[in-house]
């Protein structure tokens, strides 16, 4: 088992959500309205011209895997310290797994997330994350399920 920081970790994702926000910025001239520090959502995105988020504002939940080692899966978390966590709250349009070291940001509408994970049986990690966090998640083959993503590439 990895041995997790949370602080860093929390300093990793926030960093992640920023490049996310740059990202689309450049690719599709999104507007930042918002962020939020709650598990609702993570950021709000203004978009004027067609996207595939539409034209509107749109939130989203934005997490970042920064493993330096490509699984082909992609977590999924939905409980950690015995409570309802990660995809199980949010309230987010969209659900983005931030790739770092693959530079690549994988989104999908949060609904269809949720379905994704109702109708396959993906394995579920019994204690991911922090030492006794008890964090459970689901892990996605990314490269069989590809086509249900919007897959932008980070040419930073």
């Amino acid at each position: 088992m990895a041995h997790y920081n949370f602080v860093k970790d929390l300093t990793e994702g926030e960093a992640g959500e920023a490049r996310f926000v740059d990202v689309l910025k450049t690719r599709y001239n999104a507007k930042f309205v918002s962020d939020n520090k709650t598990n609702s959502h993570d950021v709000i995105l203004q978009f004027s011209e067609m996207s595939p988020f539409g034209i509107d504002s749109v939130s989203f939940e934005v997490k970042t895997d920064v493993y330096y080692r490509d699984t082909g899966n992609m977590f999924v978390e939905f409980e950690c310290r015995g409570k309802p966590s990660g995809i199980k709250v949010s309230q987010a349009e969209w659900f983005v797994t931030n790739f770092k070291h693959l530079k690549e940001i994988w989104c999908i509408p949060t609904h269809e997330l949720k379905t994704l994970i109702e109708t396959n049986r993906f394995y579920q990690t019994q204690n991911s994350g922090d030492a006794g966090s008890k964090t459970r998640g689901y892990l996605i083959p990314r490269k069989i399920f590809q086509d249900k993503f919007v897959v932008i590439r980070d040419e930073s």
